[in-house]
């Protein structure tokens, strides 16, 4: 890289760059001048100073400000792109919070799983800065996580390129039906599929486990009803609207008047955390989600089936 001369006395500021581009961009140094609300001719002896650190003229002399030169047009393309840059910078700076968590769930994690956790970190942990994004989309929570939107996710995750995974335990899904046509099921998916099913969300996994339990009983189910999430799917349930595959933690607390069909095979997924990195609000997450009291309480309550060590190998 050759030597610049940005470091020196005659430096160009971040305030010539931005005069400069205003004017270009208002078509007038007047018209700039009054944005910052400085005179025309500070504004012009700020231009001025530019050009003589430059070595270069940006506007043509015979034009009063407002016709750029050939170079003129070429170094307003660069110096636009760096007073956006540094006012998207200032701006984050101004938004920032240092200590902010932010994990992406599931709803259904959201409303019963995280709560507790929460808590623990506030008290704990002493960590007051912390959002829940909940998205019924696993693919959606997955690239959120990869574009660095969420410090970590919690949820039924496929491996990805996350530094730290750590496999939380397993959920039980559930068929639930309304209490008037529990009689009509045996728990088999050779009958299940024959009753009208509320889908949970356009791209829910859930989705995905119905239409491959109905295809290994050599069947096809019949989607009547579309809901945008588990919550409101136990609601259509609850109405006799048809039956839903939902976790079962989400009828934890719940007085809703539902009956679950016991199904012949039991289904469970794997709840994993990811991170990017392992941070410092990462690690106190990972400190409170593995305190074995918390753990067992989870699964005293039915909320996650927890794994036991496997031994080592070797």
């Amino acid at each position: 890289m050759s030597d610049c001369h940005l470091l020196t006395s005659n430096a160009i500021t971040l305030r010539q760059f931005d005069y400069f581009v205003s004017t270009v961009q208002l078509g007038s140094l007047s018209a700039a001048a009054r944005r910052f609300g400085i005179t025309p001719s500070a504004m012009s002896q700020q231009i001025d100073a530019l050009e003589s650190t430059l070595g270069q003229k940006v506007f043509d002399p015979r034009s009063r400000r407002s016709r750029l030169t050939k170079f003129g047009r070429e170094f307003f393309a660069q110096a636009a792109i760096v007073v956006e840059s540094a006012h998207q910078a200032i701006a984050m700076g101004q938004t920032f919070g240092e200590g902010m968590l932010t994990i992406g769930t599931t709803p259904t994690i959201a409303q019963k799983l995280l709560p507790p956790l929460i808590y623990r970190l506030r008290h704990q942990q002493q960590l007051d800065n912390v959002e829940v994004r909940a998205f019924n989309d696993l693919r959606q929570l997955n690239a959120a996580l990869q574009e660095g939107a969420l410090d970590l996710a919690v949820g039924p995750l496929e491996e990805s390129s996350s530094r730290v995974v750590h496999r939380l335990g397993d959920e039980e899904l559930v068929v639930v039906c309304h209490p008037s046509q529990r009689s009509s099921f045996d728990g088999s998916w050779k009958q299940l599929v024959q009753a009208p099913w509320i889908r949970c969300g356009s791209n829910s996994d859930l989705t995905d486990i119905v239409s491959r339990e109905a295809g290994r009983a050599g069947a096809h189910a019949r989607f009547a009803v579309r809901a945008p999430d588990v919550t409101t799917a136990l609601n259509l349930v609850e109405h006799g609207v048809g039956v839903a595959l939902v976790p079962k933690m989400a009828l934890h607390g719940s007085a809703r008047l539902l009956s679950i069909i016991r199904l012949s095979h039991p289904i469970r997924r794997e709840l994993t955390v990811h991170a990017r990195d392992k941070s410092f609000h990462v690690e106190k997450f990972l400190e409170v989600i593995t305190d074995s009291d918390l753990v067992r309480k989870f699964a005293a309550s039915g909320l996650l089936a927890i794994r036991r060590p496997e031994p080592l190998s070797g």
